[in-house]
C-alpha cells in the first residue's frame, strides 16, 4: 500500500514539475486551456495524478478552474502586476543590499557566470534562456541574503513574478538596457557595496514596470495614469 501511495506522489509531482515549468517559463501562455488527456499524452501519466497536480498549481495561482471543470492558465490583470511590482519593489533591493555584504566568493563567482550567460543570450536574442537566466539572477539574489523571512516571502510570490518577467521579457528594447542594469548590480555586490547594490535594483525594477505600463497599459486603465506617475516618484 506504501509503494503505492509513494508511486501516486511521483507521477503527481512528475507532473506539476512538468506543468509548472510550462508555465513559468512561457510555453502555456495566459488563458490558454490545460486539457488533461493532452497532459496525458505528454508525459504518460494517467488523469489522477494530473488532477492532483492542478490542484497544486491552482493553489499556487497558477491556473484557475472553472464551475465546470474547465482549467486555464492564469491571466494576470494590470493590477496584478501593479501589486506585484510593489512586492518587488519592497523586497528585492533589500535582498540585494545584504546579498552584497554576506555573498561568499564562491557564490560571487557563480552571480558573475550568470551575468555572463545572460549577456551572451542578450547577443544571441534567446529569449528563452533569457528567461531562464534572468529568474536565476534574481532567484540568487534573494537566496544570498541569507535572511529566511525575505526569502520566504519571494518564495510564495515567485511563480506569479515570472508572468510579471516574462511580459516585460517580451519587449525587444527593453532586453539591452536590463542586461546593462543587472551589470551594474552585479558588480555593486562583488564590490561588496550594499548601498549601491540596493539603489541599483530599485532603479531596475522600476524600469522593468515603467515599459510594462508603456507597452501593455491601453491608458484606458482607471489607474494607468495615477500609476505611471507613482513610479516616476519612488
Amino acid at each position: 500500500m506504501k509503494s503505492k501511495i509513494n508511486q501516486s506522489k511521483t507521477l503527481q509531482n512528475h507532473v506539476y514539475e512538468y506543468l509548472h515549468d510550462m508555465i513559468v517559463n512561457g510555453f502555456i501562455p495566459p488563458g490558454q486551456r490545460i486539457v488533461e488527456e493532452k497532459v496525458a499524452q505528454e508525459t504518460g501519466v494517467s488523469r489522477s495524478p494530473i488532477r492532483e497536480a492542478i490542484r497544486r498549481l491552482n493553489s499556487d495561482g497558477l491556473v484557475s478552474v472553472s464551475p465546470r471543470g474547465g482549467v486555464r492558465v492564469y491571466r494576470p490583470t494590470f493590477s496584478d502586476f501593479k501589486y506585484l511590482y510593489e512586492c518587488r519593489l519592497g523586497l528585492e533591493p533589500t535582498a540585494a543590499y545584504y546579498a552584497a555584504l554576506r555573498m561568499n566568493e564562491e557564490q560571487r563567482k557563480h552571480l558573475k557566470n550568470l551575468v555572463e550567460e545572460m549577456n551572451l543570450v542578450v547577443e544571441k536574442k534567446d529569449l528563452e534562456k533569457l528567461k531562464y537566466f534572468s529568474t536565476q539572477f534574481h532567484f540568487f539574489i534573494v537566496e544570498a541574503s541569507e535572511n529566511p523571512y525575505l526569502m520566504k516571502m519571494m518564495n510564495q510570490l515567485n511563480s506569479l513574478m515570472s508572468f510579471y518577467r516574462n511580459a516585460v521579457l517580451n519587449i525587444p528594447m527593453r532586453l539591452e538596457d536590463g542586461a546593462k542594469e543587472h551589470q551594474a548590480v552585479c558588480e555593486a555586490i562583488q564590490t561588496r557595496n550594499g548601498k549601491a547594490a540596493e539603489e541599483l535594483m530599485r532603479a531596475h525594477i522600476q524600469r522593468d514596470f515603467q515599459f510594462y505600463i508603456s507597452m501593455y497599459s491601453d491608458g484606458k486603465n482607471e489607474n494607468s495614469n495615477s500609476i505611471k506617475n507613482s513610479v516616476e516618484n519612488f
